[in-house]
This record gives structure tokens, sequence and C-alpha cells, in this order.
């Protein structure tokens, strides 16, 4: 069995161990179990992990309206900005190849709530590989805005035929969050503080990081949360066991997307 089948069938274990206990709870203490109505363009309520769900058009669907048309909460890529050739880019920013184990992110983008532009934002992050480690720092966000807080979130994944776009390994036990704020407008905030995030895993053969911001507005007119995930490149695994970067680096399905959460 190959590393990539193993970690989809451990997952599948563990979402069928979460179904199994759900449904001994309802037997055993006679409680109903009812599923709440999905929020389209929320972040999973569950985890808060937008990049594992399909990316939604909740706040990013009334990008193609002129300014004084939008309606509710936006965010949208600045289109103002010109992308360079040396990466791999796409509306939001590009990726770009430092060394065989080391990639950097640079993106950007604006958002705000029915007419009004609230603020632009950028995104940096540099990611490196050492072994089955893998570093991501710096983790970077900054608005032109003041900002009420601030979370950042990172989760290593595998890309396989299965999973093209990105899939959490061992269970999701890498999953980890930080916050942190009140930010004053064009603060540099570091997600996961100065030892940025970090994670081990070391048997798939195409591994990858997933980083995702959000952020809350300071005034009470603009309710919700803006968020922007990032899909790192695929690293690939070698017979030493170490983890390499095409250049220019290839990018899984689905590998950037931004919204609102209402809540």
């Amino acid at each position: 069995m190959t590393p990539d089948a193993r970690q989809e069938e451990k997952a599948m274990f563990i979402r069928l161990a979460r179904l199994l206990l759900a449904a001994m709870l309802v037997i055993v203490g006679g409680l109903t179990v009812s599923a709440a109505p999905a929020v389209a363009g929320s972040i999973p309520v569950a985890n808060e992990k937008a990049y594992t769900e399909t990316a939604t058009t909740t706040g990013a669907d009334q990008c193609s309206s002129p300014l004084n048309a939008r309606k509710g909460a936006w965010i949208c890529p600045d289109t103002s900005k010109v992308r360079s050739n040396a990466g791999t880019c796409s509306a939001l920013g590009c990726w770009y190849y430092v060394a065989n184990y080391w990639a950097e992110f640079s993106g950007d983008g604006i958002y705000g709530y029915n007419g009004t532009t609230l603020g632009y934002t950028e995104f940096f992050i540099d990611v490196q590989f050492s072994g089955g480690s893998s570093t991501s720092k710096p983790f970077q966000f900054e608005s032109t805005r003041g900002t009420k807080q601030v979370r950042a979130s990172g989760e290593r994944l595998y890309f396989s035929s299965a999973h093209p776009e990105g899939y959490p390994v061992s269970g999701g036990a890498t999953y980890k969050t930080w916050s942190g704020g009140p930010y004053g407008a064009g603060a540099l905030v570091n997600g996961f503080g100065s030892g940025g995030y970090t994670a081990y895993e070391g048997t798939v053969a195409h591994a990858g990081v997933a980083h995702q911001f959000d952020w809350t507005d300071p005034s009470s007119s603009y309710p919700g949360r803006w968020y922007t995930f990032i899909k790192s490149p695929k690293f690939h695994r070698n017979s030493a066991g170490a983890y390499n970067l095409d250049n220019p680096p290839q990018l899984g399905s689905a590998w950037y997307g931004s919204g609102w959460n209402p809540s």
C-alpha cells in the first residue's frame, strides 16, 4: 500500500469512528442529533478550515460588480497589481522558487462592505522543508485598516490522484491555530509569532502546507470575518526522505480562495 493510500485509509477510519461515536451517544443517552444548515461561503464551524472544502463565492461573488453596486461583505483580488513572470501566479498572488526545499508566496487583496472599501491586504509566506519537517515563517498578514482580531491556521497536506487539491495528513493532527489583536492600520502581523507554523509528516509522496488568515473589523457596522487561504506548492519525497520542490513551483487544484463568514 502506498503512503498516500495509507493516509486516505487512516482518514476514512477516523471519520467512521466519529460517526460510530455519535450513534452510540444517541442510543445510550437518548440524545437527538441535528445538523445546522450550512451557510454558503462560511468557514466550517467544526474546524474553521475553509481550505478543506470547495472554495465558495460568498464574499467574492460581488467582485464583478461596480463598487457602488456591491451588497454585503465582499473580498476581491487587487486587479491593479502586476504579477511577476518568475513565479507560479494567480489573481491573488505568486509562489516563487527559492531553492529545492524552499518556496515563498507574496499576494494581496481588497475587502469591504456594501459600497465601502475597508482595507487592502498583503500576505507573505515562506515555507521550508527539512526532511519531513516543515516551517512556515514568516506567516504574515497586513491590512491598511486596523483589525480587531487576526487569526492564522496551518495544516500539513498530502496530494494524490484522489485529492489533487490536497488533503489533511494524520486525520487532522497537524492542524494548529493562532490569534492576536487588536492591530492598528499597517501593522505587520506574524502568525504563530517568531517561530511560525511548524509540523512533521515524513511518509507521504507529495507534501504541502495549507495556510489561512481570517480577520474581524473593529467596527460593529462591519460584522463577520473575512478570510483568505493559500496552499503551498507540492514538495516531492525522494529516496533519502527529503522533500524537494519543482522549479517553477507546481500547485495542486483550488490552491487559494477568499470569502466571508458571518460569525
